[in-house]
């Protein structure tokens, strides 16, 4: 398993494909940052923002170069982690949070969880990750 820039150079358009269909595979429990799916054109808008201070495409399995999924770092030290459906339950979200950790060296790193997502909240948990608040939210529009 690698970790592989998408960011350096730029997001190919296999990248901005792979993230996009990653976006559309995933289970509506487990997505807190989105209200609805965007377009394609606004999710390449998005990546070539550069919104993260790291992303990579997850790499591994039976050839090298087959992605797995994706992780990010915030700028605020949040790791995001997504595997695609058929590799979940294999231990890849694990190494790859422990590679995206030991790339970045020692420092406070979070996760926020939606509050659903039971499968995430214990892979973080097992890493040693602990609860330090819940975040609610209404919304009134």
């Amino acid at each position: 398993m690698k970790l592989v820039d998408i960011y350096s150079p730029e997001p190919t358009t296999f990248t901005l494909n792979f993230l996009y269909w990653m976006l559309k595979e995933r289970d509506p429990v487990a997505n807190i940052s989105h209200r609805s799916m965007p377009t394609g054109e606004e999710h390449a808008a998005f990546v070539n923002s550069k919104p993260y201070e790291a992303w990579y495409i997850i790499e591994g399995s039976f050839y090298e170069d087959t992605p797995l999924g994706n992780c990010y770092l915030t700028r605020q030290n949040e790791i995001g982690v997504h595997i695609i459906r058929s590799a979940q339950g294999q231990g890849y979200g694990r190494l790859a949070i422990k590679e995206l950790m030991m790339m970045h060296g020692p420092r406070r790193y979070l996760a926020n969880i939606a509050p659903a997502n039971m499968h995430s909240q214990s892979l973080f948990i097992r890493m040693g990750f602990r609860p330090i608040q819940m975040t609610f939210e209404l919304d009134t529009r």
